[in-house]
C-alpha cells in the first residue's frame, strides 16, 4: 500500500527555496535547459544522466582534483559487478580535500567528564600539525602510496591527524578500535599488513581505565609487517604516554606521539599532497559476513570524495562553519562519515568514552559547551534515554544544534516527537542508512522534502535503488530486497587480498543469478512507498547481525565458539525487538547436554575477550540439532524468519538436510519477547 506514515515535520516554501538541493536542482536546470520542478524529478534526471549528474556535483560542490578526461568524468558504461578501474577519470588526494576547505574549524578530542581531557585544534594548528606528520611518514617511516598506516586505538585528534598525514602522502588508512580483542584486530590487520600502528597506553570508558598494552603485544607478535609504533598518551593532557613501551622482540621502531611530530619538524612549508588516480585505495573498511574473516572493503579516492561531498552538502546540508560530533568508535564507518565533514569547513568533535558515564548528560554537556550544530547519534541511544526518562533540554540550551543525524536500525516513530519535544522544536531529524560497503547512504534526506514518521525521505541522488521481489521483479509498496541497478562512484574497488575480486562479486552480484547485468544487493529489506518516494528499512534480509546498530557477521562469533571444548556447534541470529532494534541470539549444542551456566559464561568471556563486549549474545538458548542445508551450511536466513515470526509453511527449505529440526524455533519459549529488559543499556 502507499505509505500511511504521519507527518513529522513540513518546509516551508522559504526553507524548501533556501535548501541546498534546490539550489543545485537550479543550477542543473540553468546548465541544461531543464525545468526540473523539485527534488524527486531531480533524482529521476540524476540516475539517467549519471556523468552528467557527477560533472555538475563536482562543480557545484568544489571538488578539488584534475579530471582527467575531457569528455567523462563518471563511466557509467560497464556492468556493475566487475571493478571498473577506469570509471572516475581524475586524479585526486582525499587529504587535500579535507584540509584545505577549512573557514574556521577545530578538531576536539575528548573523554569521560568525570575526568574530563579536552583537546581543541584550530585550523592552523591542524594544518601544521598534518604538514609534520606527513613530512615523518614520507622521509622516516618511508610510507609510499598504497601503504596501509592502521590503528589500534581510542578515537581521538591524533587519529584524525594521522588519517590527514596518511591520505595526504598517498598511503592508505584502517582503523579498529581499542576495545576490540586480540582476535577482532588480527583477523583485520593481518590481512592488509600495515607498516605503522597508531596506538595509545590505555584508555578510559564507563569510569574503568584499561590498559592497551597487553592486547598490543600479543597483536604485534602476529603483526610482522609493521615498522613502526607510535603511541598516544591518552589520559594525559601532555600527550606522552603514562606507561613506558613493552618489550618488543622484533625490535620494531617505537616513539611518543610526539616525538612523531617532532621528526617532521623540517617539513616544507606546504604540505605536498599526491594526487593519485582517483580509482586508487583510500581506506580499508570491515564487514563480517556469515563465512571467514571480515571482508577487508577498500574504497576509492575518487569514490568517497565525489560521493562524500555530494551527500554531505546537498543531503545532510553540512556547511562551512558547522560542527559534528557522531557518537561512534575507530571500528565503524560513522567515524569515516563524520570525518568528511572537515571536507565541507565542518569542525569535528572526536569523542571517545562511553554515552552514559558519568552520567546520561555526557553528549549533551559536550554539545552543549561546543555549541555543536549536527549530532549523530543511534536510535538504540536515544531509545534508552527516551525509556529512562532523561530530557537534554532540561539541562541544556540546544538551540544552536540544527539537525540529529541517525542512523545504524529504524528509528521509532515515537523517537521524532521525543527529539523535537526533548532536544527543541526546530530540530531536523535527519534519519538514513547506508553501510560499511559504500561508507555512505543509500537512503537520507533533503531539506527541501518532508519528513514522515518511520520513513526515510528519499533516495540518495545517483542512486537508482529499487526494492525486489523473489523473482527479481522491482515492487512499490511491497516489501522487498533492496538492489542498486546502476553504478555509483563509492562502489568498493574490491576486497583486500588474494581471491578479493571473486569474493567481491559474491557478496553483492550473486543473489539474483539469472538476471542480467547483475545489480548490487545489499542485503536490506525495505519498501518504497509511491505516495512519498520515501523508503521504510525493515532490517537485514541476511544473516548479518545488527543489534544497537553495531553490524558484525556470524562468521566472527563462529571463529570463536567452536574453539570451546563443551560446545559442539552453533548458530548465531538476529531478533527484531518491538522498538525496531534486534538483539543477537546465539543457539549452543554442547558437546553433552544439558547445556550449564558455567559454560555459557565461558563462550560469553571468550567472545567479550576476542571480540568485543558488543558482540556478546543477549540470549543464548540450548539447541539439540543446528540446521544445515545438504552441503553443509548453516540455515542462518530461513532461522531467522522463523524466529521473526514467518510462518513455517511459507519457507522454502527444499536445500534443508532436515527441514523438520527448524520447527523449533517456532513460538520457541525462550524467544519470548516479555524477557527483554525494560531499560536496555547500550
Amino acid at each position: 500500500m502507499p505509505s500511511t506514515r504521519t507527518l513529522f515535520w513540513q518546509p516551508t516554501a522559504q526553507q524548501i527555496e533556501d535548501a541546498p538541493d534546490t539550489r543545485f536542482r537550479k543550477f542543473v536546470n540553468r546548465r541544461h535547459g531543464l525545468r526540473l520542478r523539485n527534488f524527486d524529478e531531480l533524482h529521476a534526471w540524476s540516475i539517467e544522466n549519471l556523468d552528467d549528474f557527477w560533472k555538475a556535483s563536482w562543480d557545484f560542490t568544489g571538488v578539488i582534483g584534475d579530471r582527467t578526461d575531457p569528455k567523462v568524468l563518471f563511466d557509467a558504461s560497464q556492468p556493475m559487478e566487475y571493478v571498473n578501474k577506469k570509471m572516475i577519470r581524475a586524479n585526486m588526494n582525499y587529504a587535500e580535500r579535507a584540509v584545505l576547505s577549512f573557514i574556521e574549524p577545530k578538531s576536539i578530542s575528548a573523554k569521560d567528564l568525570d575526568n574530563c581531557l579536552m583537546q581543541s585544534l584550530s585550523f592552523e594548528e591542524l594544518y601544521q600539525q598534518v604538514r609534520f606528520v606527513a613530512h615523518t611518514l614520507r622521509t622516516k617511516y618511508d610510507v609510499r602510496p598504497g601503504d596501509r598506516v592502521a590503528t589500534f586505538s581510542p578515537s581521538n585528534a591524533e587519529a584524525v591527524i594521522l588519517c590527514l598525514g596518511t591520505l595526504a602522502v598517498g598511503g592508505v588508512w584502517s582503523s579498529c578500535p581499542a576495545e576490540f580483542g586480540v582476535t577482532a584486530v588480527l583477523e583485520r590487520l593481518e590481512q592488509i599488513e600495515p607498516k605503522v600502528l597508531l596506538t595509545a597506553d590505555a584508555y578510559r570508558y564507563n569510569g574503568k581505565t584499561l590498559p592497551i598494552y597487553p592486547k598490543l603485544q600479543e597483536i604485534l607478535a602476529k603483526l610482522p609487517s609493521v615498522q613502526n609504533v607510535v603511541v598516544v598518551g591518552q589520559l594525559t593532557k601532555s600527550r606522552e604516554p603514562e606507561e613506558k613501551f613493552p618489550h618488543d622482540p622484533a625490535g620494531r621502531k617505537w616513539c611518543t606521539w610526539n616525538e612523531m611530530v617532532k621528526q617532521g619538524a623540517e617539513a616544507p612549508a606546504e604540505i605536498k599532497f599526491e594526487r593519485v588516480d582517483a580509482m586508487s585505495p583510500v581506506w580499508i573498511l570491515y564487514s563480517s559476513g556469515t563465512t571467514g574473516k571480515p571482508k577487508a572493503i577498500v574504497h576509492s579516492v575518487g569514490g568517497m570524495i565525489m560521493s562524500q561531498k555530494m551527500v554531505q552538502t546537498l543531503h545532510n546540508s553540512t556547511e562551512a562553519g558547522d560542527s559534528q560530533l557522531t557518537f561512534t568508535t575507530l571500528g565503524w564507518m560513522m567515524w569515516n562519515h563524520m570525518f568528511s565533514t572537515l571536507g565541507c569547513g565542518a569542525c569535528i568533535a572526536a569523542y571517545d568514552g562511553s554515552p552514559f558515564a558519568p552520567s546520561a548528560s555526557t553528549i549533551w554537556a559536550l554539545a552543549s559547551r561546543h555549541k555543536i550544530s549536527i549530532l549523530g547519534l543511534s536510535p538504540r541511544y536515544l531509545q534508552t534515554l527516551e525509556t529512562n526518562g532523561y530530557i537534554p533540554n532540561k539541562e541544556f540550551d540546544l538551540s544552536h544544534l540544527k539537525q540529529v543525524q541517525t542512523a545504524g536500525s529504524v528509528l521509532k516513530n515515537e523517537l521524532y516527537d521525543w527529539m523535537r519535544d526533548n532536544v527543541h522544536k526546530d530540530v531536523w531529524v535527519n534519519n538514513g542508512t547506508g553501510g560499511t560497503d559504500i561508507c555512505n547512504l543509500f537512503i537520507g534526506a533533503v531539506r527541501s522534502k518532508p519528513i514522515y514518521h518511520g520513513e526515510l525521505t528519499c533516495m540518495a541522488l545517483a542512486m537508482d535503488l529499487q526494492a525486489w521481489d523473489d523473482d527479481g521483479n522491482p515492487v512499490m509498496d511491497a516489501q522487498g530486497d533492496m538492489v542498486i541497478t546502476k553504478p555509483f562512484p563509492n562502489m568498493p574497488i574490491g576486497f583486500w587480498g588474494p581471491g578479493g575480486d571473486k569474493r567481491y562479486h559474491a557478496a553483492y552480484f550473486e543473489a539474483y543469478p539469472e538476471k542480467k547485468p547483475a545489480s548490487w544487493v545489499h542485503g536490506d529489506w525495505i519498501e518504497v512507498h509511491s505516495l512519498t518516494k520515501g523508503v521504510t528499512v525493515f532490517g537485514r534480509s541476511d544473516g548479518v547481525l545488527n543489534p544497537g546498530g553495531v553490524r558484525f557477521g556470524s562468521a566472527e562469533i563462529y571463529s570463536v565458539v567452536e574453539k570451546i571444548e563443551e560446545i559442539e556447534d552453533c548458530l548465531a541470529i538476529g531478533q527484531k525487538l518491538p522498538d525496531g532494534d534486534e538483539r543477537f541470539v546465539l543457539f549452543l549444542k554442547p558437546m553433552q547436554a544439558p547445556l550449564k551456566s558455567e559454560v555459557v559464561d565461558k563462550v560469553k568471556l571468550a567472545i567479550r575477550q576476542a571480540l568485543s563486549t558488543r558482540h556478546v549474545p543477549a540470549k543464548v538458548i540450548e539447541l539439540r540439532k543446528i540446521p544445515y542445508t545438504t552441503n553443509g551450511k548453516r540455515l542462518e536466513v530461513p532461522t531467522k524468519k522463523l524466529v521473526n515470526g514467518v510462518k513455517f509453511e511459507s519457507l522454502n527449505l527444499s536445500s534443508a538436510e532436515d527441514p523438520e529440526c527448524l520447527r523449533v524455533f517456532v513460538n520457541h519459549p525462550e524467544l519470548k519477547l516479555e524477557d527483554v529488559p525494560a531499560k536496555a543499556k547500550l
